[in-house]
């Protein structure tokens, strides 16, 4: 896997998970400029809205909904446009253990799954990774949360890096990439 430790001009941007839930998280920077609300109500368990706060005016705005069956994701609408399957916003290939998707910014990025770890390039340039939850004594609560770290390259498509994420996050957990 990638090192983070690159020498650029413009650090990467960390975003932290408040849990390890993939249906009901908060996915932000520590001055919650960047904040992305993802939640899934127990009265609608088929549906999980993904919004973002808008750091000026403090209204959310609707990124994306994901249909749920059986607890996961089976198609994707983003921006209250047309409704796509999730293995069509997020293609995979069990065999090279990737997933693609085309970014808000039009060019294609790569998850791919090394070690049960994941890493997103753009044009076989690392661009984001994914740090899981580190817990005291392996199994007592988190002494570290699990964040994303996001290179400067990759926050164009920040939406799309989101949504694409908790896909392919999903996928994984289930033993599917």
């Amino acid at each position: 896997m990638a090192s983070s430790s690159k020498s650029k001009s413009t650090p990467n941007q960390k975003l932290i998970l408040t849990t390890t839930s993939l249906h009901n998280v908060v996915i932000a920077n520590r001055s919650d400029v960047i904040y992305y609300e993802i939640v899934t109500p127990k009265w609608e368990k088929d549906l999980t809205r993904i919004s973002r706060l808008d750091p000026n005016s403090k209204q959310y705005d609707l990124i994306c909904e994901f249909l749920n069956e059986h607890d996961k994701p089976v198609s994707v609408r983003l921006y209250g446009g047309v409704t796509t399957r999730a293995e069509e916003f997020l293609v995979k290939d069990e065999s090279a253990g990737t997933a693609k998707f085309r970014g808000k910014d039009g060019k294609m990025y790569t998850w791919r799954v090394d070690h049960d770890e994941l890493e997103l390039f753009r044009e076989d340039q690392p661009v984001a990774w994914y740090h899981r939850q580190k817990r005291y004594l392996g199994l007592l609560r988190m002494s570290q949360h699990p964040y994303l770290e996001i290179d400067s390259m990759a926050m164009d498509t920040l939406d799309s890096l989101i949504v694409s994420f908790l896909l392919v996050e999903r996928r994984r957990r289930d033993g599917k990439i």
